[in-house]
């Protein structure tokens, strides 16, 4: 069920979740409970859109004024027929038929629907799989019974900015997408958005990237299963956006350099230890804090010798701490 809220209650259903969950801002809210910060601003300020019934918390129910209530698939029914006679009139009706009969064969390495096709082995498709996995988002965004099939990518303003052009770039080549990147000043935040119903509906049935709250996140067994020349692409986008390096120091007070990957994803933070682990990297795992660490320059060098990175703001500090002596 998905609710229309008066402007009121949806003040009072922002102020009461801020301080529920102890944050100042949209910003950090949406950290937290893991929606895209621009679907809060979304539901927040705009007094048309509906709110899923699961996000509001029941203990506030009767305090909050419904203008409305509506079924989920309620934009959907309408949207559909009208879709499907514009369908038939382009292609014809035997021959989106035949589309359907087809719709349940599947290809090892290429995913095809309506024309547009991925090859999941590609190293920017995987790469870009890995950063959804570590700042990505997927969302169905209803307005005016219109649906809008919206990935992002959230980060750092003033860290990621150049990675962002990087990544613009990529999904051009491989979507034939123009992103937009917004620019979120006030909270020092950065957001790269694109529309692709295909390319969304892709990472979801066939990989199981979740729409909405990234919940039991793990890499897609299809993915998975293929072998580290290709998982080594997954991995340096998970870095790219999750991970971080540092100097540490040993017990004598000598620096040596540290990776960390730290993701609130049990099930995937376990992928990546039993994946480095077999490739002979030496990890230190720690499930309480969903973390696993990389320590030594022998590491580091192993590591970007074999994983790498995309992102400058990584390649410039590693390039800069490793230089200092010791």
């Amino acid at each position: 069920m998905r609710l229309l809220l008066d402007k009121k209650s949806r003040n009072y259903l922002f102020d009461y979740l801020r301080e529920k969950y102890h944050c100042s801002s949209l910003c950090k809210l949406s950290k937290i409970i893991n929606i895209p910060v621009g679907t809060l601003e979304e539901w927040k300020y705009n007094s048309e859109r509906y709110l899923p019934e699961e996000f509001i918390p029941p203990e506030i129910f009767s305090y909050l004024k419904i203008i409305d209530k509506q079924e989920d698939s309620w934009g959907n029914k309408k949207g559909g027929k009208k879709t499907y006679q514009i369908l038939i009139k382009k292609y014809g009706k035997e021959e989106i038929n035949r589309r359907q009969s087809n719709g349940g064969r599947k290809s090892k390495r290429i995913y095809s629907d309506e024309f547009f096709k991925i090859d999941v082995e590609n190293k920017y498709f995987l790469e870009f799989y890995g950063i959804l996995l570590g700042d990505g988002w997927l969302s169905k965004l209803k307005y005016k019974n219109k649906v809008t099939y919206l990935i992002g990518i959230s980060g750092h303003y003033s860290l990621d900015i150049e990675f962002f052009f990087y990544l613009k770039e990529n999904i051009k080549e491989l979507f034939n997408r123009s992103a937009y990147i917004k620019n979120r000043l006030k909270y020092n935040s950065i957001e790269l958005n694109f529309a692709n119903k295909s390319l969304l509906n892709f990472l979801n049935r066939e990989l199981s990237f979740p729409i909405g709250k990234k919940i039991d996140l793990k890499i897609s067994e299809k993915i998975y299963a293929m072998d580290f020349n290709n998982l080594r692409h997954v991995i340096r986008g998970i870095f790219d956006t999750d991970g971080t390096f540092y100097l540490d120091k040993d017990p004598l007070g000598r620096p040596y350099p540290c990776i960390m990957i730290n993701m609130k994803s049990p099930l995937l933070i376990k992928q990546l230890n039993d994946i480095l682990i077999k490739e002979g990297f030496k990890v230190t795992y720690v499930p309480k804090r969903d973390r696993i660490f990389l320590k030594g320059r022998k590491q580091l060098s192993k590591w970007m010798k074999e994983i790498g990175s995309s992102n400058k703001k990584h390649i410039d500090k590693i390039n800069a701490l490793v230089a200092q002596p010791g």
